[in-house]
């Protein structure tokens, strides 16, 4: 519908009798594209609570500022619908009714959705939690331009993640529009899902559902490439359609090809994608609904059981010498990837960045004085420093007193290596950016053996509360752990640097140290050669 109207009244306001919003008599001769697009300046008020800061991004549903709230004094994102959108009282209720629903949604995977409203120009918008990170798709983009595949196990946990957002979400709503500008990636391999619900009520706008003639055409909302077939006729749409998008989302990651190009076999383009997890893929994105999986649970378990048999169950270990192939009995396998490592709390582990381990097994506990005994015996070795010492010649207690060639001897026996410190480092924090090994919780003597309670080792399993979430034992306190590294700043380990002076990096702290010295991020140099009563090992292994 156009209303024609006076130049005298051009830009006076009043209000809609059905529903109390504001409106605003357009310029006469003002152009469709001005209508379809909306803008505002830097430090501009948008209603009393937020004012607007810089434009961010634009895409088909809308536009995103960053902007100020000042009721909560924190920035926020806000995302105003592009006018043309919703032309109709029907249609603007509908999407705030959707709008109220995603506000309630509250999940690690999901990006909360704050408030929804209208400017005085009766222009619609959500505020939504501000985020640090990049969409799937420049992701994509990157691996394109880099001619590199996305590894698998990169697809696979970030699919497992949206998964495990619309899982918890299919409980109140469907999403409608996944695609990759719909999630986002922040540091760690942290994913969010946003946009929820906001496809339906441009969907129903006009027409609902149940009133639409057969064969009757309507456009297309979302992202056509995206969309299951069911959605692409207009017909009902549940859960099984997001899982449609998901499956296509995997297929896109795993073959770097977007929907809209020629479709494309992943096991044309690569040879390093399991069958199985092949199988998976394709029946998401089957065309009767019937034959998809029939929710966002049973995709995601089947994917990541598969995952495991095909890579992580039958994973063997390379031994360091090339020689003896290593035993990864007492070990626990972790998967790495991207992580936060370091801390701008002291110059010693600053700064703090994004860092990438590649797969590796690592011991559960740190080697024993039984451990160490075998090798003695097996090799010839002089005893260590304090071996007859009281109190730390118990079999179960941490062998201590090696030096950083005696600890990489005995790697190198077992066919293993010491961990490299983003090794270590990945291992006591993960991906949840933990600052003790145990989670954020204040050390305690249930958790870790420190401040000189005891003044000396205790036995390897006595402190299981203060174990990581994947099991490994005594990563803070105890004893502290030799790695691989030389100690210098981060910054000259990635460029190479020759060492000004010639200290290797110890991890975790020990029996004597206070509770800062057990958090993930601390660090000391030792000089190789040194043999403390408060230093010991464990050994990791590469995993194929």
């Amino acid at each position: 519908m156009q209303v024609m109207a006076p130049a005298a009244v051009a830009g006076r306001r009043g209000t809609c009798f059905g529903c109390g919003a504001i409106l605003v008599v357009p310029a006469e001769q003002e152009s469709a594209s001005a209508a379809r697009e909306v803008s505002f300046a830097p430090g501009q008020p948008i209603t009393d609570r937020y004012v607007c800061g810089q434009k961010v991004g634009r895409g088909g549903m809308g536009t995103v500022y960053v902007a100020e709230d000042t009721l909560l004094s924190e920035p926020v994102a806000l995302k105003f619908l592009h006018p043309h959108l919703l032309q109709t009282q029907r249609g603007v209720q509908l999407f705030i009714r959707e709008a109220q629903v995603a506000r309630r949604l509250r999940h690690d995977r999901i990006v909360a959705t704050h408030d929804v409203g209208r400017t005085p120009e009766g222009v619609l918008y959500l505020s939504m939690e501000m985020l640090q990170g990049h969409s799937l798709r420049k992701y994509l983009n990157k691996y394109r331009l880099d001619k590199e595949p996305m590894p698998v196990r990169l697809a696979v946990e970030l699919t497992n993640q949206i998964l495990d957002g619309l899982d918890y979400a299919h409980q109140f709503i469907v999403h409608r529009d996944l695609k990759p500008e719909n999630v986002v990636i922040m540091p760690g391999e942290k994913v969010k899902v946003l946009d929820f619900g906001l496809a339906k009520a441009i969907d129903e706008e006009d027409v609902p559902l149940e009133k639409r003639a057969a064969g009757s055409k309507h456009r297309v909302v979302g992202t056509e490439a995206y969309a299951s077939p069911e959605q692409k006729r207009h017909g009902e749409v549940d859960a099984t359609s997001d899982v449609y998008a998901v499956g296509m989302l995997l297929h896109e990651m795993l073959t770097l090809r977007s929907p809209r190009e020629p479709f494309v076999e992943i096991e044309a383009v690569r040879t390093d994608v399991s069958p199985s997890i092949i199988a998976i893929a394709e029946k998401a994105r089957r065309e009767v609904v019937g034959d998809r999986w029939p929710s966002a649970s049973a995709f995601r378990t089947a994917l990541m059981d598969a995952y495991a048999d095909a890579y992580t169950n039958v994973r063997s270990a390379k031994a360091a010498d090339g020689e003896r192939q290593a035993s990864t009995d007492g070990m626990l396998l972790l998967e790495g990837g991207s992580f936060l490592m370091g801390s701008n709390d002291s110059p010693s582990t600053t700064p703090e960045f994004e860092a990438y381990v590649n797969p590796f097994y690592i011991d559960t506990y740190p080697v024993t004085v039984a451990q160490f005994r075998k090798y003695m015996e097996a090799t010839d070795s002089p005893q260590p420093k304090h071996w007859n010492a009281v109190g730390y010649e118990g079999g179960d207690q941490p062998v201590v007193g090696v030096s950083w060639e005696e600890a990489s001897a005995y790697a190198a026996w077992e066919g293993k290596r010491l961990p490299t410190e983003r090794e270590w480092e990945y291992a006591a924090r993960g991906r949840e950016n933990r600052k003790y090994p145990w989670g954020h919780e204040t050390p305690d003597k249930n958790r870790a053996n420190y401040g000189d309670h005891l003044n000396m080792p205790s036995f390897v399993n006595m402190h299981e509360e203060g174990s990581t979430p994947d099991g490994i034992c005594d990563l803070a306190g105890n004893v502290a752990e030799w790695t691989s590294d030389w100690f210098q700043t981060f910054a000259q380990q990635r460029r190479g640097d020759t060492p000004a002076e010639p200290r290797r990096t110890i991890r975790g702290g020990s029996w004597d140290s206070p509770a800062d010295g057990l958090r993930c991020t601390a660090r000391q140099g030792v000089f190789p050669e040194s043999q403390l009563a408060t230093v010991g090992f464990r050994c990791v292994v590469s995993a194929e």
